[in-house]
């Protein structure tokens, strides 16, 4: 354990933060450890947000770490204040208060900010995003039975709070840009299969279509037609917040490039979650995961790396996206698609399994959870597939693909 590393400062209150400050207590760090939030709550979880948070207004994000988590594991934990300048010189972190936090260690875990929606003849009282707990709780009280919701942003996000305003009894109508839903999938055949799942629950989707300008309480469309638009919730997606690092000098690149082990270009700064643009072993590039998956996990490697131990981050990516009744998943991170298998019909959901070059780069399950484990350890394993054709064969056992000792 590296003992010259007595104090700690980690910027951002969201579940990367606080997920490095808490494997730091785990992995027996006792040094000082401050955690500085922009947010007023503690830290929590955030893809409920999107899901149980609009359904049921008494429904609370699952908590990362609370006030008397902080107390009993000596963690300084400010929250409503904001981060404004790295002092990189004088390794000090000042805050919107006017205080300064000296460290020996920072970590930057300042997340993803949401895109803004710029019309003309816009109301902006009648625009919400959806990023932060405040945001869901200003939302839910608008999505009353009758009430017109026109969603921009066909990506998850945008079909989760349709899925909920659906269910709710609003008039539901998402409005998407590509010709596809969800174009990041890589895959036609799962866009169209949960494009026709939301259309049969009657929420009103438009593919390749844009809104011209608004007028009123109406939205003239690039189609020419026009909607009623009550509340517009804008899911155009995010953007890596790295004012902070890019003011400090950090090397940036759509997110804050950092290694293997969560370094930055500076030795005494390390960054975590959303933000971080980091190489990848297992794919052998630089990639910017916005997942659960990455935000719980990347943090542990930070943290080892902070107390001397080198230890690659290297997960295959894995993410899901909850839409009412409809479960979503995919793994790995598919650079290019050239050929794809599908298992499964309507009965019992089905998986897409994604080539290049005849290697497995990819997997997508819909409404068929059990499948994506042993997805995910195919992915892993990194060898050819022979006759990737009979993964077609639901009668025979996904299971029965994996090469002995394959990684679980």
């Amino acid at each position: 354990m590296d003992q010259t590393v007595r104090t700690v400062v980690i910027v951002g209150g969201g579940q990367a933060g606080a997920r490095t400050a808490k494997s730091l207590r785990a992995l027996g760090y006792d040094g000082a450890l401050t955690l500085i939030g922009a947010e007023k709550h503690p830290p929590y979880e955030r893809p409920d947000l999107s899901k149980a948070c609009l359904i049921d207004a008494d429904a609370q994000p699952p908590s990362v770490v609370d006030t008397a988590f902080c107390a009993e594991q000596r963690i300084v934990l400010i929250t409503g204040r904001r981060a404004c300048a790295i002092d990189r010189r004088q390794a000090c972190i000042h805050l919107d208060d006017g205080s300064q936090h000296p460290y020996d260690r920072l970590v930057l875990a300042t997340g993803c900010k949401p895109r803004q929606l710029s019309l003309t003849g816009l109301d902006s009282r009648r625009v919400f995003y959806l990023r932060t707990l405040d945001d869901a709780q200003a939302l839910r009280p608008r999505l009353q039975a009758g009430s017109s919701i026109v969603i921009v942003g066909g990506g998850f996000i945008g079909l989760e709070v349709a899925a909920g305003a659906q269910a709710l009894g609003c008039q539901v109508s998402v409005l998407e840009a590509a010709p596809v839903l969800l174009p990041r999938l890589g895959s036609t055949a799962a866009s169209d299969r949960v494009l026709d799942h939301h259309r049969r629950t009657g929420i009103d989707i438009r593919l390749d279509t844009r809104i011209a300008y608004a007028d009123g309480e109406r939205l003239v469309l690039s189609t020419g037609e026009a909607i009623k638009a009550d509340t517009i919730v804008a899911g155009i997606g995010v953007m890596p917040d790295t004012t902070l690092a890019e003011a400090a000098g950090l090397a940036i690149d759509d997110g804050i490039l950092t290694d293997e082990f969560g370094e930055t270009s500076d030795g005494s700064i390390l960054a975590a979650g959303d933000v971080t643009r980091h190489f990848n072993p297992l794919l052998q590039r630089h990639l910017r995961l916005e997942s659960w998956q990455n935000a719980n996990l990347q943090p542990e490697t930070v943290a080892r790396t902070i107390l001397g131990e080198r230890v690659p981050y290297a997960e295959m990516p894995w993410l899901w996206s909850d839409q009412g009744d409809l479960n979503l998943q995919a793994a790995g991170a598919p650079a290019q698609v050239d050929m794809t298998v599908q298992r499964g019909g309507d009965d019992t959901g089905v998986s897409i399994f994604q080539f290049a070059h005849g290697a497995l780069v990819g997997g997508i399950t819909i409404n068929r959870n059990k499948d994506m484990p042993l997805i995910r350890r195919l992915l892993r394993q990194a060898q050819p597939i022979d006759d990737p054709e009979s993964l077609a064969d639901d009668s025979r056992p996904l299971r029965a693909f994996l090469r002995t000792g394959a990684s679980s």
